[in-house]
């Protein structure tokens, strides 16, 4: 049988909550309201998790770099086993994007060898169960708006933010530009 663990810890986003299925990350997501409020939806959504935050003390570390605007390669192991292919292929491609940078769902789904799947990229982002980690918040649309974004577009734009992409909004659409483009 499968171990489960959960930690959760307060940012400067909010409360931090990690699911691991056998060592390996299952979920993120941040939480506005309450460490209890947080842990009360871990255990309605995984009842067999253990809090336990030493099988997340590199990860939690790696979090608070990245939260302070310090580059950070997540090379923790991750378990997506639970999606399907089309979407852990997304997933998978996804962490090649490098930190500060940004690009389409188009451009993804290209990547992805289907030129006409940038709907279909979205909507696999939208179910990304571990963002930041995975980092979904780095796909825009083509014409440079920012998109959704699972956790709310203004988590998406303070992730941008300290990945050191600027945000402008122009005519009712955002601009992205990246600190090395001034």
């Amino acid at each position: 049988m499968a171990t489960l663990n959960f930690a959760i810890f307060e940012s400067s986003m909010g409360y931090i909550v990690l699911v691991a299925r056998d060592g390996k990350v299952i979920s993120l997501d941040i939480r506005e309201e309450g460490f209890y409020e947080a842990k009360k939806a871990v255990s309605s959504c995984y009842p067999d998790a253990v809090e336990s935050s030493v099988v997340f003390k590199t990860l939690r570390t790696l979090l608070d770099r990245y939260l302070r605007g310090i580059p950070v390669d997540f090379n923790v192991e991750v378990d997506l086993s639970s999606r399907g292919t089309f979407d852990q292929r997304v997933l998978s491609e996804l962490r090649n994007i490098p930190h500060g940078e940004v690009r389409s769902y188009g451009w993804l789904a290209a990547k992805l060898g289907d030129r006409g799947a940038a709907r279909a990229v979205g909507q696999a982002l939208k179910r990304n169960p571990i963002p930041i980690i995975i980092p979904c918040h780095r796909v825009i649309r083509g014409d440079g708006d920012l998109g959704g974004y699972s956790m709310g577009i203004r988590i998406k734009e303070r992730l941008l933010h300290l990945e050191g992409v600027r945000i402008l909004n122009a005519r009712g659409r955002s601009v992205i530009l990246r600190d090395k483009d001034r």
